[in-house]
């Protein structure tokens, strides 16, 4: 395939190593992978990539901080400082992406100007750097929409486009029509959609693996085709189930080797869609 087709390191095999899922990926064919912040270990994470042929697409910021950076205090000078420093060790380790939730709780819909003044020095310093920021719809599009319109020139800024939180949190809507091509990355998934129409809960954000869900797939490649995406196709997969949920069960006798050649097949299948 001429596209590379990356994915998250651990899908949510247990008691296995690092390694041995970076060993198990590269041999059901996958070309790259992206990894949580190490942090201080990013050149050691990279060099164990690389040395296996794979490319490093990006890395996932922290995000439990997500929504501080909003708000008055100490707190939100922190959590972008958090952040710049991330930036600063994935430019040093050579990884070209850093993806970071701009928000994080269901109830939360109220950007700030001040948080764009925080966001903006992070933009600044990854600019400074070479790295860019991919920033994810997660719950609350208001801080995605508020940020590509504010800090969108910069040609640092984009946005991550994840397929599974389009359908639970985002209530469907069309998020690469929202941003057209500022998509600098991928995190597809598939899910059961928003299961209770009147609640938006982490609870069904299932990342199922390609087909597994209720997602048009033949949809979503053809809105990567419309606004000529030619970059990775990134996933972001898991074998565990929410607490409730049995979603996963469908994956319990998969190995670590089975379950990586599976989903590399789907994602050979949806890359096909694009042409």
């Amino acid at each position: 395939m001429e596209r590379k087709i990356c994915i998250n390191v651990n899908p949510g095999f247990k008691d296995v190593s690092f390694e041995q899922c970076l060993d198990a990926l590269k041999a059901a064919g996958f070309d790259g992978v992206f990894t949580g912040w190490h942090v201080g270990e990013m050149k050691t994470v990279a060099e164990k990539i690389r040395e296996r042929g794979l490319y490093f697409q990006s890395v996932h910021a922290p995000f439990t901080d997500a929504h501080k950076p909003w708000e008055k205090g100490r707190a939100g000078e922190e959590a972008i400082d958090q952040l710049i420093a991330c930036v600063r060790e994935c430019a040093e380790a050579e990884v070209p992406i850093v993806v970071i939730h701009p928000i994080i709780g269901m109830d939360r819909h109220d950007p700030t100007d001040l948080g764009i003044e925080r966001f903006g020095r992070l933009v600044r310093e990854a600019e400074k750097v070479g790295v860019m920021l991919a920033f994810e719809n997660v719950e609350g599009i208001e801080y995605l929409e508020k940020i590509i319109a504010e800090l969108g020139s910069s040609p640092a800024v984009g946005y991550c486009w994840d397929t599974g939180h389009e359908m639970c949190y985002n209530n469907s809507m069309d998020v690469p029509a929202l941003f057209g091509d500022k998509l600098i990355c991928t995190h597809l998934n598939d899910n059961l959609g928003q299961t209770d129409p009147n609640v938006i809960t982490w609870l069904d954000d299932a990342h199922l693996f390609p087909f597994d869900g209720v997602a048009d797939w033949q949809g979503i490649a053809d809105r990567l085709k419309r606004i000529n995406y030619a970059g990775e196709l990134t996933f972001e997969l898991t074998l565990a189930s929410k607490p409730g949920r049995n979603t996963h069960d469908i994956y319990n006798d998969l190995t670590l080797e089975s379950g990586f050649e599976l989903i590399y097949n789907k994602a050979v299948q949806f890359a096909q869609m694009l042409g």
